[in-house]
């Protein structure tokens, strides 16, 4: 029971500090950056439909509990803020991938897909920037 309390409020017993937050929005950004690479794959036609599925659908799985794990934290001020925020972009970068899952042979989808988790990407630079 102590190690979910621990987990729920950023680890260390107390609220989530903001090295610690920069390590959840930088493996987001790592995340996005990953698929991103995935999309222009599918935008250029160079992988196949199973792989692309497989691979997006692990990539959203490890973003979506990063989304999980800040939403659990505790936080305060400007770290609340920045938070809240990086848990909004795990979301989008988590629908973006699951758009490459839905259509992974479609060089449109894999282009417009490439292209909002290049955003995404940038957006958590931004977010780990203002830590």
């Amino acid at each position: 029971m102590a190690s979910i309390v621990a987990l729920a409020t950023g680890g260390c017993g107390g609220p989530m500090r903001a090295d610690e937050l920069k390590r959840g929005i930088d493996s987001i950004a790592s995340t996005a950056s990953d698929g991103k690479l995935l999309a222009q794959d599918v935008s250029r036609n160079r992988t196949r439909s199973t792989f692309v599925r497989v691979h997006a659908r692990d990539l959203a799985d490890d973003v979506d509990h990063e989304a999980e794990k800040l939403a659990d934290a505790q936080a305060r001020g400007a770290v609340a803020r920045i938070k809240a925020q990086a848990v909004m972009l795990a979301q989008q970068v988590s629908s973006a991938l699951g758009d490459l899952q839905v259509m992974p042979g479609d060089d449109a989808t894999g282009a417009q897909v490439a292209r909002r988790l290049r955003a995404y990407a940038a957006k958590a630079g931004d977010l780990s920037a203002a830590l």
